[in-house]
């Protein structure tokens, strides 16, 4: 059964030295260039396409495919990813945390995320604060959806369709407060893939996040949303979910910022 798979990246960095000056939090997320592009090539060699993302909001290709997204708007979604997808005529959905845009060191500026959309990538939210909008208090959850929505679409002239949740953290409040924002398609990080054939699913899409260090052949068959790693994912992920819930949403991040470190 043909499936579409939609990927989660979110910064890139030319060599490992560059990665003693990110986040701790970020870190286990940021892939160095040469292997974001190997990737790529990969998925060519393996011929799966990669798709527009704007085909999630009809009737997604038989043949299934990979739809390549970036969280929070790093500065080098614009200076490594846009070339390396140009290079290949690929596209990608790029969700930008607008409260960080041209206000915080190694994000994008507004015109470099005019200069992606121009180029052809499509643009989302991805909250304006990147506070975790499960569990938040109802009139901040307004702002942070309401302002990132309003904002976009004053910069970039356009209303955006497409929206990811910080850490995949989304409950029932943040979900129907999103739609009513005017997000049509709502990304979490959950691990799975899209039937193909058929619409997008009105629930919160599910993507598989790529950190350093896949293997090649590990990377085209989450790509390919083969059973087994498919399986391993998800048995990874509802390990971090009782976890949180455990511990809570903020102090599950602390502990796990801390162990990043």
């Amino acid at each position: 059964m043909s499936r579409v798979a939609i990927l989660m990246y979110h910064g890139l960095v030319r060599d490992p030295a560059a990665l003693r000056d990110i986040d701790p939090a970020e870190r286990p997320y940021t892939l160095l260039l040469d292997e974001f592009e190997g990737q790529l090539d990969a998925l060519s060699r393996a011929g799966v396409p990669v798709l527009d993302p704007e085909v999630l909001h009809g009737c997604l290709p038989a043949g299934g495919g990979v739809v390549l997204t970036f969280d929070d708007g790093h500065a080098s979604n614009a200076e490594l990813a846009l070339p390396a997808l140009l290079a290949r005529g690929q596209k990608a959905c790029f969700f930008i945390t607008t409260g960080f845009v041209g206000q915080r060191a190694g994000y994008c500026s507004w015109q470099q995320v005019r200069d992606l959309a121009a180029q052809g990538m499509r643009i989302g939210a991805h909250g304006h604060t990147h506070r975790f909008l499960a569990g938040l208090p109802a009139a901040q959850l307004r702002e942070e959806l309401d302002c990132s929505h309003a904002i976009l679409a004053e910069q970039l002239g356009a209303a955006p369709r497409q929206m990811s949740f910080p850490g995949g953290r989304a409950d029932a409040d943040a979900l129907a407060r999103a739609r009513l924002a005017g997000f049509e398609l709502l990304h979490g990080s959950r691990p799975g893939a899209l039937r193909a054939g058929g619409p997008t699913p009105s629930a919160l899409l599910p993507r598989l996040a790529m950190r350093p260090g896949l293997s090649a052949g590990r990377f085209t068959a989450l790509a390919q949303a083969r059973s087994g790693p498919l399986l391993r994912a998800r048995a990874v992920d509802a390990a971090k979910a009782l976890a949180r819930a455990v511990l809570g949403h903020e102090r599950y991040h602390r502990l796990y910022t801390r162990l990043r470190a």
